[in-house]
């Protein structure tokens, strides 16, 4: 089971999942519309931290989603019908 739910980024209008740590390093290897934000590159150092084994992949990825974010590339599935049924009771119980 993946650490994180995968999410999808649009790079040069062209979707690119993204449901790994190699694949957010794939991902910020291609052109980003701002290459030299700080966001950015701590993404990039994160996800190389993580593919050698010193941090762990919800750092990694939390730092690609910040960056992804920041740049406009990140979109959000709205939830399905289902789940927002079950937010509704859960916020109804709590």
């Amino acid at each position: 089971m993946p650490a994180f739910i995968p999410i999808t980024i649009y790079l040069n209008c062209k979707p690119m999942v993204v449901a790994s740590i190699s694949d957010a390093a794939k991902a910020l290897e291609q052109p980003w519309p701002y290459v030299a934000k700080p966001r950015r590159l701590e993404a990039v150092r994160m996800s190389r931290e993580c593919l050698a084994g010193h941090c762990n992949q919800q750092a990694a990825i939390d730092a690609f989603k910040a960056a992804a974010i920041e740049q406009g590339l990140f979109t959000q599935r709205p939830s399905s019908v289902g789940l927002t049924k079950l937010d509704a009771v859960v916020r109804d119980v709590v």
